[in-house]
């Protein structure tokens, strides 16, 4: 009963989470969220990786056949890995940061490219031998900690549109972030040597818990 009641309420997140990039179509609030570093950086990237995540979901569920096309692309989860990789390492640039902020057309391709991220995420990390995903998180922390610490101890502005604290802020946001992928990349190591010992263990995929 309870999985009965929830199914909806899940369908219908997954649908507000999908939608959510449309709220920056509003200015102000589009301002809002970008007139900081730490905003546009932490929150506004996160939240539409998460919405191209709840949308394919979504679009997996209702166009099975694009899905499965799109699966065949990706083998093992290569292919998303290194989409994400390669979004990850552009947009951590600050001359990326002010272009977005500056001109319309690369503002768009920093929403579609988080986006299409997202999605292609949702699916890959299924299919990505465990070696593969340790690597693949591991990089991005090493990525995001370094950034952060650029950011955090540069004593010039990388970025012309934000105010050094601002900036400094962010490294330490950056920094934490990071934290929390290395966490991620350590539980999958130790899960990993589990699979390993356990009887019977496998050397594929692993489905996270």
């Amino acid at each position: 009963m309870i999985r009965l009641r929830s199914a909806p309420f899940l369908r219908a997140a997954r649908v507000l989470l999908a939608l959510l990039p449309l709220l920056l179509l509003w200015p102000a609030l589009r301002h809002a969220v970008e007139s900081r570093m730490l905003t546009h950086m932490l929150l506004e990237w996160p939240l539409l990786f998460a919405a191209g995540w709840a949308a394919h979901g979504l679009l997996g569920a209702r166009m099975p056949r694009l899905a499965r096309g799109l699966n065949v692309l990706d083998w093992r989860g290569w292919s998303s890995a290194t989409f994400v990789s390669c979004v990850a390492i552009f947009w951590m640039l600050p001359s990326a940061i002010d272009a977005a902020l500056l001109l319309a057309p690369m503002a768009a391709a920093k929403y579609l490219g988080w986006w299409l991220a997202g999605a292609a995420m949702a699916s890959g990390w299924r299919r990505m031998d465990p070696e593969l995903l340790l690597f693949f998180v591991g990089n991005l922390a090493w990525m995001t900690a370094t950034a952060g610490m650029l950011y955090l101890d540069t004593p010039a502005r990388l970025c012309v549109s934000y105010l050094l604290d601002d900036q400094r802020w962010t490294g330490t946001g950056l920094i934490v972030l990071a934290l929390g992928l290395g966490w991620v990349a350590v539980r999958r190591a130790m899960r990993m040597g589990e699979d390993a010992m356990a009887p019977g263990g496998t050397s594929g995929p692993v489905t996270a818990r």
